[in-house]
């Protein structure tokens, strides 16, 4: 899979870690996302 902003790959292990999210069938890594939209992604619980 490939960030939506940065194109970059981003592995399995970057998602267990909440390095990186997938939203409505896009990828993005949390520092791209937070660049992107100017926020940070809060995880839902």
């Amino acid at each position: 899979m490939k960030c939506a902003l940065c194109n970059e790959h981003i592995d399995d292990n970057e998602f267990l870690f909440d390095d990186a999210f997938e939203i409505d069938g896009e990828c993005w890594h949390a520092e791209c996302y937070a660049e992107y939209y100017g926020e940070e992604l809060e995880e839902a619980v």
